[in-house]
């Protein structure tokens, strides 16, 4: 009652309501008691059937998106100002794709029919470097995903697979000391790859997709041309397992580097040539171990091959750079309190993130020539 109060005073002060108008054509202030008897035909809930009947009425022109919602604020297909040239589906052309907002991909408006097609997602992707999730793998794309192949390939588990560059083959390594290659369209076993004397720890393939190593327990690195399956190098650097294998996207002519980590505490740099597909026997070696049962766990590339991080079980972040055209350490990032399990460069940016057993994830950027987190 007093606020019902205060409002009709309100009103009055600032003769909101409307005027009347005399019968000689004049307008004067209308007060809110003789509003109420003009309108006396009114009900007291009049407004509220009014909101009730629009809902419908308009359900049966421009039908909602969500039927049986009734709001009176809501948005697109939702609102109750919808037209129809407001409700008619965006389509966006390849080129609004290709272009950055503000640094980042455009956001689809709430009248976008359908999702842009993967193939422009992708072209815009090489032409700005950023896309969003949700138009590269639609939602509507999980309803048709199922089981491809089932393939009984290994005698025992197999805990290491990775593609191809192509995409057309993948790589298992198993405990089983094999290392098999099936194609991905069929699951036909194409090839299987023998020697190592202990299970599979790690494999990696090279960006010119023409070789695949592996690292296995039993200390040995063994590389396999992709062409003819046939064996390139086994590499002996170091003195336990090897815990990770990584190709540098550096290129510096036919010069390529290949980084392995190991049980031992020892990260070993392996030069190689792109055109002879000739590895150097004898590694750049770094032992990190200051202190004894000290394992070199995780590593990961920057995007142009540049920086090289490396998780270990010290509880340290090792940053190896190459802007010398050798692998030379430049950072010691000790701010975890337990082992450092796993670590990955940013795709598009001198960042990386580090993962550890003490519950934390450090995002890392590179500034005035040191890291930071």
């Amino acid at each position: 009652q007093k606020a019902a109060q205060v409002l009709i005073r309100e009103v009055a002060e600032k003769e909101l309501l409307p005027k009347r108008t005399d019968w000689t054509g004049k307008e004067h202030p209308r007060s809110y008691e003789s509003l109420v008897k003009y309108y006396r035909h009114l009900a007291p809930d009049h407004l509220l059937q009014i909101c009730h009947r629009l809902g419908p009425l308009l359900e049966q022109e421009i039908p909602q998106s969500v039927p049986g919602v009734q709001t009176l604020l809501g948005a697109g297909r939702q609102s109750l100002l919808r037209t129809n040239k407001s409700c008619k589906h965006v389509v966006w052309k390849g080129s609004a794709l290709a272009a950055l907002h503000c640094g980042r991909p455009p956001e689809s408006p709430i009248n976008y029919g359908s999702p842009p097609s993967i193939a422009e997602t992708l072209f815009s992707r090489k032409l700005n470097g950023k896309y969003r999730l949700e138009h590269l793998i639609p939602t509507a794309v999980y309803q048709h995903m199922k089981m491809h192949k089932r393939i009984l390939g290994h005698l025992s588990s197999v805990y290491c697979v990775t593609f191809d560059r192509t995409g057309r083959r993948i790589f298992t390594g198993s405990d089983d000391c094999l290392v098999k290659i099936w194609a991905t369209d069929d699951g036909r076993l194409l090839a299987t790859l023998r020697g190592h004397a202990a299970e599979i720890s790690d494999m990696a393939v090279n960006y010119e997709n023409t070789m695949i190593a592996s690292g296995s327990c039993d200390k040995m690195i063994r590389v396999w041309c992709l062409r003819t399956c046939a064996p390139l190098a086994v590499l002996q650097g170091h003195s336990a397992s090897i815990t990770s294998l990584q190709f540098s996207p550096l290129c510096s002519g036919s010069k390529r580097y290949l980084s392995s980590t190991g049980a031992d505490g020892t990260i070993c740099f392996w030069l190689w040539d792109a055109g002879t597909l000739k590895i150097n026997p004898r590694p750049t070696k770094f032992t990190e171990r200051p202190r004894p049962g000290v394992q070199m766990i995780c590593s990961s590339f920057s995007a142009g091959g540049m920086f090289l991080a490396t998780g270990s079980t010290d509880h340290i972040i090792r940053v190896y750079f190459f802007g010398s055209g050798q692998p030379e350490k430049i950072s010691e990032l000790e701010f975890h309190t337990d082992k450092v399990d796993s670590i990955q460069f940013s795709n598009t940016s001198n960042r990386f993130v580090s993962g550890s057993r003490d519950g934390t994830a450090r995002i890392w950027m590179f500034k005035r020539r040191e890291w930071k987190s």
